[in-house]
């Protein structure tokens, strides 16, 4: 569990400790239950309030906070003190709330075009600028020099087209019955699915297709 730092704004009395105590445990436990997280991966640092000086030494606290609130940073919440049935505290409070996550991180620097190699790393989410890659996906390249333990989210990375300019391809054309094959050379980069245009090697000429598959675009008429 990452260590919970706070500042208390008053003297620092047993019973005063104790009670801080309960009301940060009751914020991680809040938040993890709002985030669906695990309390390990929730980190409470600059913890500010006072302990209203008529709760004892061991009260029970319960927390809100703002609907929507995503926990990035300073984070306002709003307290209850129970001691037993006896109400003795009602506050508000700021806290820096940072949650922790397993996202792939380079396993070591990468220059653009690179195909990535990762390891998994423990992140705050609040160091993240776009949500991290799915690597189980498909082939993925940075699209940006990467540092080791960098986080690979898709403003550094891309996946690895199907077919990238220069390639050798086979060009199929279908009228009707008749199936044409041809060679050809990919004019751009392009994914499967992708409209593309093709360079035939044979007559000199530009079609445009679909590329079916790796290796593979489908026309049906030259251009």
């Amino acid at each position: 569990m990452m260590t919970s730092l706070f500042t208390l704004l008053m003297s620092s009395l047993p019973a005063q400790a104790d009670a801080s105590a309960s009301v940060l445990d009751a914020v991680r436990a809040h938040v993890a239950t709002v985030t669906g997280r695990s309390e390990a991966d929730v980190e409470v640092t600059e913890l500010r309030f006072e302990v209203p000086s008529d709760c004892g030494s061991s009260p029970t606290a319960e927390v809100e906070s703002n609907p929507g609130e995503r926990f990035r940073g300073q984070t306002s919440f709003r307290v209850r003190l129970t001691e037993g049935l006896r109400p003795c505290g009602r506050f508000s409070l700021s806290a820096r709330v940072g949650i922790w996550e397993e996202v792939p991180v380079a396993a070591e620097a990468h220059t653009a075009g690179d195909a990535i190699s990762s390891t998994v790393g423990r992140v705050k989410q609040s160091d993240l600028r776009s949500e991290p890659v799915d690597l189980t996906s498909g082939d993925w390249i940075a699209s940006r020099a990467l540092v080791r333990g960098q986080p690979i989210t898709h403003r550094v990375a891309r996946r690895k087209p199907a077919a990238a300019t220069g390639d050798a391809v086979s060009i199929i054309a279908e009228f009707g019955a008749l199936t044409v094959k041809a060679e050809g050379r990919m004019l751009a980069h392009a994914y499967i699915g992708d409209r593309v245009r093709v360079s035939n090697t044979a007559t000199d000429t530009v079609v445009q297709g679909i590329l079916v598959a790796p290796g593979v675009v489908r026309t049906g008429g030259r251009r």
